[in-house]
């Protein structure tokens, strides 16, 4: 078999598991792993998200709430993964391919999740004006939270963000969010609160002066 038709079956193989186009591959691929990585369901979220770096391509890799309740609560008793790769594109194929974990990049992020998780953030503005300054700005230009709880997550948007955000930190409030795991770079602050609503499992309303987070479903 030629070496470029190989490639290209190879590559072919890949797409209904990691639901990916040549650039986004490109890019994962480029971002490699500590040597001897060997991934299994305890260490899978914390990997990929610290291996992910700035790039052209995607602007932030969420884990959705059902892959860490599967991954803790569910499955935390399966044999385990013992998944070896080099790069990010090589780990998040092969956890695809080893679970029931799936990838879909919903441009600027790529989608980690299952089949029970909702793909759509919940993110709305209620003057169209606060919106299209949200989509300029630039308050966060990085963030990594593993299995990160709203009591972290609060205080650093009202710091970053300038304005008064709800429910509190300690508020029993937000003690029904999914635990957060993402990792992003550059995002505006639009973007960044839908990957709030997605990573939390959360309705995110913007006010005049405020944030409003609740769980999703609310009014």
């Amino acid at each position: 078999m030629k070496p470029l038709l190989a490639l290209f079956l190879g590559w072919m193989a890949c797409l209904p598991a990691m639901a990916a186009g040549p650039d986004l591959a490109e890019a994962l691929r480029a971002m490699p792993l500590p040597a001897q990585t060997r991934i299994n369901r305890d260490n899978a979220i914390d990997v990929i998200l610290d291996t992910f770096q700035s790039n052209r391509v995607v602007k932030a890799i969420l884990f959705l709430p059902g892959v860490a309740d599967d991954f803790y609560l569910i499955d935390r008793d399966a044999p385990p993964l013992n998944l070896g790769a080099t790069n990010l594109f090589e780990a998040i194929t092969a956890l695809t391919n080893a679970t029931a974990v799936r990838a879909i990049f919903q441009e600027p992020f790529l989608l980690l999740h299952v089949s029970r998780d909702t793909l759509s953030p919940a993110c709305v503005a209620e003057e169209a004006r606060v919106a299209g300054i949200l989509r300029k700005e630039n308050h966060l230009p990085h963030a990594c939270w593993k299995d990160a709880h709203w009591e972290r997550i609060q205080p650093i948007m009202e710091r970053q963000f300038g304005r008064p955000v709800r429910p509190a930190g300690p508020s029993a409030d937000g003690w029904h969010f999914s635990r957060h795991n993402l990792a992003a770079w550059g995002l505006s602050d639009w973007e960044f609160l839908n990957a709030l609503s997605l990573a939390g499992g959360t309705r995110v309303t913007v006010q005049k002066r405020g944030i409003i987070v609740e769980v999703r479903g609310t009014l």
